[in-house]
């Protein structure tokens, strides 16, 4: 049998996960992502590099990974000059 090939419906979903706590529970949900944990300066951070990203991909009509990855890259080089 041979085997079934994967279907792109064009949409993306990106989760986060940022593992600094400080005992408060944060959950932040977009259009397209969700972001769990951290303290309240690096879930603001968390978010906002995941909101960038998910923009990204959206533009993008939703990439390959190995295309995907190259524009994560790029948001977190923005990011870093940024700061």
């Amino acid at each position: 049998m041979a085997p079934k090939k994967r279907r792109r419906n064009g949409k993306h979903f990106v989760l986060g996960k940022d593992f600094r706590s400080d005992g408060k529970e944060r959950v932040t949900k977009g259009k397209s992502y969700l972001v769990h944990g951290g303290t309240a300066i690096t879930h603001e951070e968390t978010v906002d590099i995941v909101n960038e990203f998910s923009k990204r991909l959206e533009k993008e009509g939703c990439p390959d990974a190995s295309t995907a990855s190259e524009i994560l890259k790029e948001v977190l080089y923005e990011r870093r000059q940024r700061n």
